[in-house]
């Protein structure tokens, strides 16, 4: 009886292995709903500031403003024609 009890698929091993499983779920919806909130509070500031609306296109876009100038760099001088060369 006590073997069932330790080691039935109803024992406490399961039992100790579904209870580390739960924690483990609990403390990913907590890091989910933290990450949904500052979501939220990103959405509202986007929403609201055309200042960070504007930032956010400029970085992840690469808009550059009139009296800016892009500079396309290759990442590999190698592939570069006469790269080094005088």
């Amino acid at each position: 009886m006590l073997w069932g009890l330790v080691f039935s698929d109803h024992g406490y091993l399961v039992y100790q292995q579904e209870a580390i499983r739960f924690q483990q779920l609990q403390d990913e919806v907590k890091r989910l709903k933290q990450q949904r909130e500052e979501l939220a509070r990103q959405i509202l500031t986007l929403r609201n500031d055309p200042a960070a609306l504007e930032e956010l296109v400029h970085r992840e876009l690469g808009y550059v403003h009139q009296d800016e100038f892009m500079l396309i760099m290759p990442k590999d001088s190698k592939n570069m024609k006469g790269a080094g060369k005088p």
